[in-house]
């Protein structure tokens, strides 16, 4: 295998990953999902079977489904990222100040991934909790996302966009203004459109300057993070983006 294919066919195993983490699929509808031939996506099924990354379901469709292994290597992988030791303090401070929950969370697949959580003052957190997806679409971590990352927000707004309270955007025109007045002015607000009860901030995390690595976001009840709130608890929330921000491009410098 030459050092060209043998590239090609270690990205195509992670996209598989990537798909199979999404959703269990048999060996047709991971080859239409990867684009290639079907005798190929069994050629690499059956390698990660034997390698103990996937498991052949007992539903008469022969779906796969991944194992616990991949958990185990994303858990150590995100306990020691670069982003993940950088942002912590900043979100503790951010928590002290606001007294509010404290996210951040990046882009993964269709959602946004919680790789942070601090909780605030309130006797129940709110979401997104560890490790927990979330829809972007109607989050303020995630449309934060969807604002500063042009590739990925076209790819989320080509799928079906779900309802999950009377207020959600579904509509991808809609959504597509919605994330223009977020660049405009700088921060995503979610107003009880993920959840009735709940209200947030959010700012990106873009350490050069252009696409979001990350987003840092403020969750609380909607009785008590009111719209009227929503500016000064984004300019705390953009002032911890930035530190976090500054802090990984002075480390992208040092490598």
């Amino acid at each position: 295998m030459s050092s060209g294919s043998g590239i090609a066919h270690a990205g195509r195993t992670l996209r598989a990953l990537e798909l199979l983490a999404v959703e269990p699929r048999s060996a047709p509808e991971l080859a239409d999902g990867l684009g290639v031939h079907v005798r190929t996506a069994r050629r690499l099924l059956k390698q990660l079977v034997c390698e103990g990354y996937v498991v052949l379901g007992g539903d008469r469709r022969r779906r796969y489904h991944p194992t616990m292994r991949i958990v185990a290597v994303a858990g150590q992988v995100v306990d020691r990222a670069q982003l993940t030791t950088l942002a912590a303090p900043h979100l503790r401070t951010l928590r002290d100040q606001l007294g509010e929950d404290c996210h951040l969370c990046v882009s993964s697949y269709l959602s946004a991934l919680c790789l942070v959580h601090v909780s605030g003052n309130g006797p129940v957190p709110c979401r997104p909790q560890l490790r927990e997806l979330v829809p972007c679409h109607c989050t303020a971590t995630g449309k934060a996302l969807l604002a500063w990352r042009e590739g990925w927000r076209e790819a989320v707004l080509e799928q079906p966009l779900r309802a999950f309270t009377e207020r959600t955007i579904t509509g991808p025109g809609w959504l597509r203004r919605e994330l223009d007045r977020i660049r405009a002015r700088g921060y995503a607000f979610e107003d009880r459109e993920f959840d009735t009860e709940v209200r947030g901030v959010a700012a990106p995390v873009c350490p050069d300057g252009a696409e979001a690595v990350a987003a840092v976001g403020v969750t609380g009840p909607a009785d008590r993070l009111l719209v009227e709130e929503r500016a000064a608890i984004a300019d705390a929330a953009e002032c911890a983006a930035s530190e976090i921000s500054r802090g990984l491009a002075e480390c992208s410098e040092l490598t």
